[in-house]
């Protein structure tokens, strides 16, 4: 998918005003000329600036170019069937997890979405893949960063 620049430069163009007005609300320090914000501002201004050149450059060849081409992937049915596969799963994560736990709903949400993109006859192979990753993710979160996880009602089972 292709956007014309202009609408690529007007986004960056908000994010950078954003930027600049947030950075107004950082705390300065006592007997500093210049406060955490100068920084974030400097950044904020090069984007906003990027961004206007960006639309500039956008609306001079917006006549020959159109504002949104679409690959030939995005023309897909199935790509629309896969993207609505991942928003499912995101949102069945956010409403199950805390019920059902990390371990288990993501080592679900990984199987539906495996059987979905290698095919019903690798169902097997996808959910060891699924538990896999999913444990090693909880590895990764849960223990060596400490990100707390829902366990669910696994840890009813273990506590119990």
């Amino acid at each position: 998918m292709k956007f014309n620049d202009a609408i690529s430069g007007a986004l960056f163009l908000v994010i950078g005003i954003f930027a600049f007005i947030h950075a107004g609300s950082f705390k300065g320090f006592p007997g500093v000329p210049y406060g955490p914000e100068v920084f974030p501002r400097i950044i904020a201004a090069m984007m906003g600036g990027g961004g206007l050149l960006l639309i500039i450059s956008g609306l001079r060849s917006a006549s020959t170019a159109p504002w949104l081409e679409l690959a030939d992937w995005a023309r897909q049915p199935r790509s629309y069937g896969l993207f609505m596969a991942i928003v499912g799963a995101v949102l069945i994560y956010i409403l199950a997890s805390d019920v059902l736990g990390f371990l288990l709903t993501g080592s679900l949400i990984l199987t539906g979405l495996f059987r979905i993109t290698r095919g019903p006859k690798t169902l097997v192979s996808s959910a060891i893949l699924a538990i896999g990753i999913t444990v090693l993710i909880h590895l990764l979160f849960a223990k060596a960063l400490r990100v707390p996880l829902p366990f669910g009602i696994i840890e009813h089972l273990l506590v119990g």
